[in-house]
């Protein structure tokens, strides 16, 4: 009888795991007694069986199960966490060599990141991307050290302050450990591909209760390999080669050593372009490559049918070994911690720690190459001189005898590509005690980033400039002077000093005594981005600046209170106060309410204001620069954003130009508005249940203005936008007259500003079930699963916000530029069975819903038939511009969606061997291509997409598998 019942129960917890649970809560229903703890989402002591917070807690086994080798990998099994990461995986641009986390896909700029419960210093970056402006780095933190992890699931404003819109990620570090642990770990995909080595060495001595001190320190050294990205072969292989065509065809670039001239079409004018009707006659194509690199023009090579190189032999540059999936990397982490006890009441503690992650990334686009049109030079305070090479006649590269010529060139021999490094360092001493019955802690705290970045190779422009003076292409290449490395020096940091304070106090209630909680805190922000001298003064080619140096005070005050006014019924309230320097302050509360009728069940719900201060390169003087493509200038192109004007250039139609991030001292602080209400369930002794309904609202998002909304509102503000003011360039009217103001776009000033909101809504599950087997071990599973009943983004203030959970958002709405992709479910099933003292044997599942490509609404046009956005056009589509360059798409995905993707993971650990631990972990056992997304992150310079799959969503890695030994002297 007693072995049935166990089954039964068995069943009845596994059905109750895919309706959903709260980690910690199932681990507290079974403690045997609850202790009193800090619980991330306040400053009040709780005994460890409560939770009015919506809290989900990663043990360290949690930990491992999951085979993360990087905090990084690890955020991507939490079902919360949003598709709008960042990650180093390859060259992210702005943000390269940075890993973020956002929560609820609201932005990593509205996830707060604490490291054992206060802030960590955001990266040394100043992001123009939208919800990139504060760069929490989740390689500052290694994950071998962690013993927990809390995620907070709620607008936590109120007690942490800025950032904290979304939700709080509390990495918590090992403490009281004692003992000496070597562990080495090794993973690679069944390709032998994406491989990552590492070694983690944990000292811990002394007990704080019996000796009355304890010190830690972890060193953690990590490495992983290049993967070129044609050896990334785990998404949906074949279907990609057959739709589009790509990395079936050798091609890569048609600029490469072997020169291409361009003639130039009006004396003066410095337009060289050309057209199929133009290209005999106007452009020369040089054939002194290999044979092996000649190539002819076709559909197959991925050329568009407009190409001048179409039905053309050229020399082609393949970029293919350049193009990476996985940079190589190395990352060291140091991390020391240590308490003492100064006598009964009192303890001192501190914590060190250093962290490297470097990161090289190869490349070969960009400004190591020539074109026919002007290249926009930076300054650190604006533009310099534009560079456009232009042979004069008689110049002893120019074929045409009696015309000047541009050319398409690229410099094979220069180095190419980046190296970033950033460091992180960390300093924290403090003090912990009781007096006059307040619990009181206060420590001093300084964090700093510095981030070191170098690109190779880069044109040294007095150099270059030779080229218009008769020097040829080939001294040139030989010129030592030509190519200089560019590096920038760049810093953030912050110092601050905070004071807490909590007790119990008043009279005793029905369900035990009021508790209040006190708080201050100072902190001195900074941030310091420095270009090369070089680039600075505007001495090379196309590369544009980050530059700012600023800082500014915080102040802050804030309090909670809880009051148990009955055994069953439990209220709370906080509030805080923050005062950034230059900003209106920002006050914030936050109510909670918990009533709990019988053990076994419990219904709590909270409701809070958030805030997010604009960062600092948002208010400061100086930021990125960037350059803008595809524009439509309506100056010079017709409304029908295809044809250009009188004596424009076809390419006004798809302008490239300069942009910059305009600092905005006015900007407010972004604010939400953030909702809960959730049942907490204990139907059986081994089983807890949470189900939590949540929303949250944010409001005036700081974002830059949009490009196109300044070219179209250019006579209303003027300064923002930067033309070429060579007559000969302008516009001319129908009697051939010169339109002043018309010339060729050079740069567009951006501003921040306050607009747009973004609301999310929808459900949290998550379940904790353990079974006792008897003989046969134990058996602990967990669920946690997100679903999103409705997402919705307005770009601008009085926008129509429509629902884009499921769907590609600037599909979906046409008049988004958003494209965070938020599936409607996402899951996250694992299972342990530990037996016979020495086995453990995981397994998990891990879903991620589909997407839709479908395009249904254009702001307020809403379209009588969706339509789906790739493939074919037919005279059915509600608009005119589908993507038809996958024209099969329909033919395979008739759903016209990005398929739901489920892995499957296995794990087993041995400590039969004394001392030693040995496991295998194996992530997605049954290798399931990630699916199949056209035109994914499309590389413009070269026709080959970065993948073909969704980063944010899926793995390109196929089957991993992962090796760990660790032995414990």
């Amino acid at each position: 009888m007693t072995k049935q019942l166990v089954l039964k129960q068995g069943a009845l917890a596994v059905l109750l795991a895919f309706s959903g649970a709260d980690y910690a809560l199932a681990q507290q229903a079974a403690s045997p007694a609850p202790t009193t703890v800090y619980v991330t989402g306040s400053n009040l002591k709780r005994t460890a069986k409560e939770s009015t917070n919506v809290v989900q807690v990663l043990t360290a086994q949690d930990i491992k199960n999951t085979g993360a080798q990087s905090v990084q990998e690890l955020m991507k099994t939490i079902p919360a966490v949003g598709s709008d990461n960042n990650f180093d995986v390859t060259d992210g641009g702005f943000s390269r060599g940075a890993s973020t986390v956002s929560l609820r896909n609201l932005s990593s700029t509205s996830t707060l990141v604490l490291l054992n419960g206060r802030r960590v210093v955001i990266g040394a970056y100043a992001d123009p991307n939208d919800g990139n402006s504060s760069l929490y780095d989740l390689n500052s933190i290694p994950v071998s050290a962690l013993e927990r992890v809390e995620i907070l699931k709620e607008g936590a404003s109120a007690i942490y302050g800025s950032d904290a819109v979304a939700g709080v990620i509390n990495f918590i570090t090992k403490t009281n450990y004692q003992g000496v642990e070597v562990s080495a770990r090794a993973g690679a995909n069944d390709d032998g591909k994406f491989g990552r080595q590492g070694i983690n060495l944990v000292v811990g001595k002394g007990d704080l209760a019996t000796d009355g001190y304890n010190i830690f320190a972890t060193l953690d050294v990590a490495h992983r390999d290049r993967t070129r990205r044609d050896e990334a072969r785990d998404i949906e292989w074949d279907t990609y080669q057959t739709l589009n065509n790509r990395y079936a065809t050798p091609f890569g670039s048609t600029i490469s050593a072997s020169p291409v001239f361009y003639k130039e079409t009006k004396p003066g004018s410095k337009n060289f372009g050309v057209t199929q009707a133009t290209r005999d006659t106007n452009m020369r194509i040089t054939l002194n490559c290999d044979p092996s690199q000649q190539i002819t023009g076709t559909p197959a090579t991925g050329l568009p049918s407009t190409s001048v190189f179409m039905n053309r032999k050229f020399c082609n540059f393949d970029l293919l070994q350049y193009l990476e999936a996985q940079s190589a990397g190395k990352d060291t982490n140091l991390m020391s911690r240590g308490e003492i006890r100064i006598n009964d009441n009192w303890s001192a503690f501190a914590e060190v720690a250093f962290s490297r992650s470097e990161r090289t990334y190869t490349g070969t686009t960009g400004p190591r190459t020539l074109g026919q049109t002007q290249t926009t030079n930076f300054t650190q305070v604006g533009i310099a001189d534009p560079f456009q090479a232009i042979l004069e006649i008689g110049h002893p590269d120019n074929p045409f005898p009696n015309a000047r010529a541009s050319v398409g060139y690229r410099f094979e021999n220069l180095p190419a590509g980046n190296n970033n490094t950033n460091d992180y360092l960390r300093a924290l001493a403090g003090v912990r005690g009781s007096a006059m019955g307040w619990d009181i802690e206060s420590a001093l705290l300084w964090n700093e980033a510095r981030r070191k970045d170098t690109s190779l190779g880069q044109l040294y422009l007095p150099t270059l400039r030779k080229l218009n003076t008769g020097t040829t292409l080939a001294q040139l290449a030989a010129d030592p002077t030509l190519s200089r490395d560019v590096t920038s020096k760049n810093s953030s940091s912050f110092t601050q000093i905070d004071l807490r304070a909590n007790r119990e106090f008043g009279p005793e209630l029905p369900g035990g005594k009021m508790a209040v909680a006190l708080g201050g805190e100072y902190r001195k922000e900074k941030m310091d981005l420095n270009p090369d001298e070089l680039l600075a003064t505007g001495n090379i080619l196309g590369l544009s600046n980050t530059v700012l140096h600023g800082q500014r005070d915080v102040k802050s005050f804030y309090t909670e209170f809880r009051a148990p006014v009955l055994k069953t019924l439990e209220l709370s309230a906080a509030g805080r106060i923050d005062k950034f320097e230059k900003l209106e302050t920002s006050r914030v509360p936050q109510f909670g309410i918990k009533w709990t009728p019988v053990e076994q069940f419990a219904v709590r719900g909270a409701y809070s204001r958030g805030f997010r201060a604009p960062a600092l390169n948002q208010v400061t003087p100086g930021g990125a620069q960037f350059f803008l493509r595809n524009l439509f200038d309506p100056k010079r192109c017709e409304v029908d954003e295809k044809t250009a004007k009188p004596n424009a250039f076809p390419t006004d139609c798809q302008k490239s130009a300069a942009g910059t991030g305009g600092f905005n001292p006015d900007l407010k602080p972004e604010k939400s508005k953030s909702y809960t209400l959730g049942l907490i369930l204990a139907p059986l002794s081994n089983v807890g249940i949470t189900i939590d309904y949540f929303r949250i609202r944010k409001e005036g998002e700081v974002i830059l203005g949009t490009a196109s909304e300044a070219l179209k509102h250019e006579d209303r503000n003027p300064d923002s936008i930067v033309r070429d003011t060579n007559p000969a360039n302008f516009v001319t009217d129908a009697n051939g007259n010169p339109i002043p103001g018309t010339g060729p776009l050079l740069m567009v000033k951006e501003p921040w500003l306050n607009q747009g909101a973004k609301d999310i809504k929808g459900i949290d599950f998550d379940a904790t079930i353990t079974n006792k087997l008897d003989s046969w071990g134990s058996l602990l599973t967990k669920f946690s699963g997100t679903y999103t009943h409705s997402y919705k983004i307005a770009q601008h203030p009085g926008d129509i916000e429509h629902n884009v959970v499921g769907k590609d958002p600037g599909l979906w709405d046409w008049n988004l530029s958003n494209n965070t992709r938020v599936p409607r479910f996402k899951g996250y099933l694992s299972t342990t069975w530990r037996f016979a003292d020495v086995h453990s044997i995981n397994a998990s599942i891990q879903y991620v819903g589909p997407i839709s490509l479908m395009r249904q609404y254009d702001a307020d046009t809403t379209y009588a038939a969706p339509f789906c956005h790739y493939g074919a056009k037919k005279p059915t589509d509600a608009a005119p511009n589908r993507d038809p360059n996958v024209p099969l798409y329909e033919a395979y995905f008739p759903k016209c969606q990005i398929n739901s993707w489920t892995t499957v993971g296995l794990g087993y650990t041995y400590t039969g061997i004394q001392n030693l631990t040995l496991s295998v972990n194996i992530k997605n056992l049954f290798d399931e291509k990630a699916p199949y997304v056209p035109n994914s992150g499309l590389d413009s310079t070269s026709f080959y997409p970065l993948g073909g799959y969704s980063e944010q969503l899926h793995s390109n890695q196929g089957r991993y598998f992962n090796l760990n030994a660790t032995y414990r002297f």
